[in-house]
């Protein structure tokens, strides 16, 4: 008896163990899904309206300092706060500048783009109001950056910059910015956020104009280990240095797709789409237009490709690994599959070999994408009552698992910090587990 009490002592032990090593695979499982941009915190249910708040500027709400931070626009200024996530209590609140008053003005919008992972710094920026009457005359007002620690608004510095800015991103606690200088020629810089120090420097080697005598619209891409001035002249250059990678070829490049270890994929009008070594060597030409993906965990080495009514996914050395026939497009790619996305539908396909997992048509148009938690595909879908829902199937089988409604007038799907949040024009939802 007492021999049969100590087997049954170990057994119950083992389980014990056994599920809280589960519990604990679980939760870094979880943990390490949250911490991807653009995913979800695996859900366990349905989730639930957490708390809401008025959509300022036009970056809606991102994660800082383990916060997450909105932008609200009040009768007298532009206000950034830090919000408890789950509750949605105001952990601290600091006024950034004021509105613009008076008829006749262009407005002030402060946006605060989303920095790394894990980053406790928060920077925001927004371009002083001019007389609507005096645009495209005389200077244009600068533009400014305030840096605060996410964790409790403390304001970390602030600057700004002269000349009228055509582009600015977000590297790392850095900033990379585009402005044009007086000759008309594009100044490419990046700066420390905190304080605007210059940590390179990059200027275009031809102005603005072009043989019309119109003047270009340059744009500014990061993508990766890269950043990409397109105008007159394309320059390719490397994030963390400024050097140039790639210089010379003309057309205005509108898609930059970062790929694992330094290389990228480039498309341009009238040049087509290239694979590029990290040292800006054009490798091969490959078909379609290079995906740049909404969320991304890195289980997939392979540059995936929208040519129209395929999707093509291309080895190191451009040449195809698998196509799938199919007018939706790459959204996200999880746990080795890739989830696709079409005003008509939504689909998972195998990343390994382009097979299709299963396939969700709709009845209606959703104009906005699925995200994902790993586990579930959460999607817009009809309600059968003229509004949508919020429907969880299964990452691999499609299984419908849940559906509750969704806020009135969702325009878009986002996850934040690992937080869903539903966006409409007028304000953001963030739902979670009740």
């Amino acid at each position: 008896m007492a021999r049969a009490a100590v087997a049954v002592a170990l057994l119950v032990g083992g389980a014990a163990v056994a599920t809280h090593v589960a519990a604990r695979t679980s939760e870094a499982r979880a943990d390490a899904i949250a911490a991807v941009p653009g995913f979800v915190r695996p859900l366990d249910g349905p989730p639930v309206e957490l708390w809401r708040a008025p959509a300022g500027g036009r970056g809606g709400v991102v994660s800082a300092g383990g916060l997450l931070v909105t932008v609200v626009e009040t009768a007298e200024s532009w206000r950034v706060q830090g919000h408890e996530p789950r509750s949605g209590d105001v952990v601290w609140g600091v006024e950034a500048t004021a509105r613009s008053r008076g008829p006749g003005l262009d407005p002030v919008v402060v946006t605060c783009p989303p920095g790394p992972t894990g980053s406790d710094v928060l920077l925001c920026r927004w371009t002083a109001s001019r007389p609507v009457a005096g645009r495209g005359e005389g200077p244009m007002p600068p533009t400014e950056v305030l840096a605060l620690d996410a964790r409790d608004g403390t304001r970390l510095g602030a600057w700004d910059v002269t000349d009228a800015v055509v582009g600015l991103r977000r590297v790392e606690d850095d900033v990379v910015l585009a402005a044009v200088d007086a000759d008309g020629r594009v100044r490419v810089e990046r700066r420390a956020g905190t304080d605007g120090t210059v940590r390179w420097s990059h200027r275009a080697p031809e102005a603005l104009t072009l043989r019309s005598g119109s003047r270009a619209v340059p744009s500014l891409t990061v993508a990766g280990e890269v950043v990409v001035l397109a105008g007159p002249v394309v320059a390719v250059l490397a994030a963390d240095s400024g050097e140039v990678v790639s210089q010379g070829e003309r057309g205005r490049r509108l898609v930059v797709g970062p790929l694992s270890g330094g290389r990228f994929a480039t498309w341009a009008t009238g040049t087509g789409a290239f694979l590029h070594t990290a040292d800006g060597r054009p490798v091969a030409r490959v078909p379609g237009v290079p995906v740049r993906l909404a969320a991304d965990d890195g289980s997939l080495d392979v540059l995936l490709s929208d040519a129209g009514s395929r999707v093509l996914a291309l080895d190191r050395d451009g040449a195809p690994v698998w196509r799938l026939v199919t007018v939706q497009s790459p959204a996200a790619v999880v746990d080795g599959a890739v989830l696709l996305w079409g005003e008509e539908g939504v689909s998972v396909a195998d990343g390994a070999d382009g097979r299709l997992l299963w396939e969700q048509r709709l009845p209606e148009g959703v104009p906005f994408a699925p995200v994902t938690d790993g586990r579930l595909v959460l999607a817009a879908e009809p309600d059968g009552l003229g509004g949508r829902a919020l429907v969880a199937r299964g990452l691999r089988d499609g299984v419908r698992v849940w559906s509750v409604p969704l806020p009135e007038a969702t325009a878009r799907l986002e996850g934040v910090g690992g937080a869903l949040v539903a966006r409409s024009d007028r304000e953001s939802v963030v739902l979670g587990p009740p």
